[in-house]
């Protein structure tokens, strides 16, 4: 969604907008490769491979509020090797699982592995961190596999250690202190700056925002927000950005919405 010309930019930044918007905007579709339907199928037969449910989510377009759900996603955990690792399976209106990622972090939600697959994007591929700041990418495309690496100076998240990073560091972020963070975007096989920090609530909720930190990058994404129930420090809604996309007018949309969240644990992990 550009908000802004860019026909006074000169050709470096107007390419450097269009690789952000790149990321945000609906790709050429290119059918998943065999390795990635094959997760989304395992996941369609049995999700509770994926562990513990954790909460289930209702994804509503940005300012609806009646209406079913356009999609519903579940997080789901299990702890393997003295690693936990959390999944989050999305399904459409009909039930179909359409994305699913999965993460694996440290006890402080930061990232070593991210893998991801996209029916809607046609991707799938994972991301492999070490010394939580080498980031390796593979991305598969139909029959195209790519590679890329890169180098962060800050801690790396994912959808599904998001909402852990900030629980994590609560104590501080609620004392106001900002916390710069790299968010994946697997299908630019790069990283993304975000800042974190408490945003204005009301209604017993405790509210974040994360906020790019570029301004090109904040001219194709609003900031996000996450809001938490203050008294129990669980998870009430989320807005912003979310990995499935939107059919409007024949064609794939990148989508904005708020989701609504049930608590099926007693505690977020």
């Amino acid at each position: 969604m550009t908000r802004i010309a860019f026909s006074s930019c000169t050709l470096a930044i107007a390419a450097l907008a269009a690789a952000v918007l790149a990321a945000c905007n609906t790709p050429t579709q290119v059918t998943l490769d065999s390795s990635g339907a094959a997760t989304l199928a395992a996941l369609q037969r049995a999700p509770e491979s994926a562990g513990a449910l954790i909460y289930q989510g209702a994804v509503f377009p940005m300012g609806t509020q009646d209406g079913p759900a356009l999609f519903n996603y579940e997080r789901r955990i299990q702890d393997a090797n003295g690693a936990a690792s959390a999944t989050h399976i999305t399904r459409d209106a009909s039930g179909a699982v359409v994305v699913s990622e999965s993460a694996r972090f440290t006890p402080g939600y930061e990232v070593q592995r991210f893998d991801a697959a996209h029916q809607h994007a046609g991707y799938s591929g994972s991301v492999e961190v070490t010394g939580g700041r080498h980031l390796r990418y593979v991305l598969k495309q139909g029959d195209k596999i790519s590679t890329a690496t890169e180098e962060v100076s800050d801690p790396v998240v994912t959808g599904p250690s998001l909402h852990g990073f900030i629980l994590a560091h609560w104590d501080d972020l609620a004392g106001d202190q900002k916390l710069a963070v790299r968010m994946i975007v697997l299908s630019q096989k790069e990283s993304y700056g975000f800042q974190i920090r408490r945003a204005p609530a009301a209604d017993g909720r405790t509210a974040f925002s994360i906020t790019p930190s570029s301004l090109l990058v904040r001219m194709a994404i609003d900031p996000l927000r996450v809001e938490f129930d203050t008294a129990t420090r669980k998870l009430v809604r989320y807005q912003g950005r979310v990995p499935p996309m939107q059919l409007v007018d024949g064609k794939l949309k990148s989508l904005d919405a708020h989701v609504d969240y049930v608590m099926h644990a007693a505690n977020y992990r």
